[in-house]
């Protein structure tokens, strides 16, 4: 009798370790800098950028996004970011596409808010610091301004709950899983967060907003709703987009970096239906998240050098570390080459690939692939192929006769059953009414 009583403490203490074991957070090792959100999704706000080789401890998952605790903060990361005990990190191919002369830009221009140098994390404010202190030097150098206006909504441009309720509306029957199953996509090729490029594509971006912005806060949100559910079916479902719309008659597109993407009125006011934009944003994306700025700056990188010279900032440069002056010297240098290749006809390759993964992109996200199709149609019907007229406007640099063609096989080797696909084109007039009014 007495030996019953023991045996059942004993078998409850060890059932109760044995789920203690089961609930102790897996602490995991970071491979890349990734930035930990308050929610598990891009449109989350930042909470800490953690780098290379830090541990946390993973507590929860939710589809591709850990939830972990470092610092006494909780908060999500992507989980191709980190690796755990045991495994070897890989690097992505363009990781270290930055040379080593801008590789501590990030601690130099954040230095005004803190030194994150030797450090395993950055907070909000020392990424901000960064990131608006070398898009004001690269806007005055380009513009002769300095005004840094779109760089305050680096953090927190969306409202989570809001972009959530569009997507449960959008995409009711649309499933993390099934989209996976649609197109397989290898999302540990794709780069990872860059400081250096995200810097670059701040300057990027705030340089092209000079150009003048349509400001409608409420159209903005629906465009870059539309855009987050794209981006969440890319090779980077982390990346964080933002949508603005420039005030241009040209039928014109911009991708940046860091992903803001430009889109303007002309676009807007010739696209039809959701579905059509997202292809054209989804065409965009591709641009940012296969990185192809930065390959196209890095391929070129020996022959600038020989037959170009670009013009150096000189404010204030006397008065700083001889480190701090190549550190921004070499982002600038980098920013132009981005630059002069984010604002001109991209080359035919690079075209078609955008219009391949945005198709994909498209058909994973629930959207009809064939209004992608149109749109481009639509273009070549008006205006002809634009293969003599290379320079003119964006997105008529390379044939569209060829394009369309490719399209077509890409689609045609989906199969897709009769009447696949949302494209929501009512919805799509209701909201660009007035625009530019």
């Amino acid at each position: 009798m007495f030996r019953k009583y023991i045996a059942l403490p004993l078998f409850l203490i060890m059932i109760t370790g044995f789920a203690a074991t089961l609930e102790r957070p897996a602490k995991i090792t970071i491979k890349n800098n990734v930035d930990m959100r308050n929610g598990p999704g891009s449109y989350y706000k930042l909470i800490l950028r953690l780098k290379p080789e830090a541990t946390v401890n993973q507590i929860d998952q939710e589809q591709q996004w850990l939830k972990v605790k470092t610092n006494n903060k909780t908060g999500w990361i992507p989980e191709r970011s980190a690796y755990t005990s045991g495994t070897q990190p890989e690097s992505s191919p363009d990781q270290d596409q930055v040379t080593s002369n801008a590789e501590d830009a990030f601690d130099e221009l954040a230095k005004g808010e803190g030194d994150t140098s030797g450090s395993a994390t950055a907070s909000p404010a020392q990424v901000a610091a960064a990131v608006k202190g070398f898009a004001k030097t690269f806007t005055s150098q380009k513009t002769n301004r300095q005004e840094t206006e779109l760089v305050e909504n680096f953090n927190g441009y969306i409202n989570p709950d809001a972009y959530e309720e569009f997507r449960n509306k959008r995409l009711g029957s649309w499933t993390w899983e099934k989209a996976q199953s649609r197109v397989k996509i290898s999302t540990d090729k794709a780069p990872v967060l860059d400081p250096q490029r995200e810097q670059i594509g701040w300057g990027i971006a705030n340089v092209i907003a000079q150009q003048g912005l349509i400001r409608d806060r409420a159209l903005q949100q629906y465009l870059t709703h539309i855009a987050l559910v794209i981006a969440e079916n890319s090779h980077s479902y982390e990346t964080s987009v933002q949508v603005y719309i420039l005030d241009s008659e040209q039928f014109t597109g911009y991708a940046c970096p860091n992903g803001a993407i430009f889109v303007s009125k002309k676009v807007l006011q010739t696209i039809e239906s959701e579905a059509e934009f997202a292809f054209f944003i989804a065409h965009e994306l591709a641009h940012v998240v296969l990185n192809h700025g930065m390959r196209e700056a890095k391929k070129r990188e020996t022959k600038i050098r020989a037959e170009q010279r670009f013009n150096e900032l000189n404010q204030e440069l006397d008065n700083r570390e001889e480190k701090y002056k190549k550190t921004e010297q070499e982002l600038t240098r980098l920013a132009n080459q981005i630059y002069e290749y984010t604002v001109k006809d991209r080359l035919k390759q690079y075209e078609y690939s955008a219009d391949y993964w945005g198709i994909a992109y498209v058909y994973r996200a629930g959207y009809d692939p064939h209004r992608g199709l149109n749109l481009l149609q639509k273009i070549y019907n008006e205006d002809g192929d634009f293969k003599q007229q290379i320079g003119k406007a964006k997105w008529k640099g390379t044939s569209l006769r060829k394009r369309i063609i490719k399209i077509e096989n890409q689609i045609e080797d989906y199969d897709l059953p009769d009447g696949y696909g949302m494209s929501y084109p009512e919805v799509w007039h209701q909201k660009i009414q007035g625009l530019g009014e």
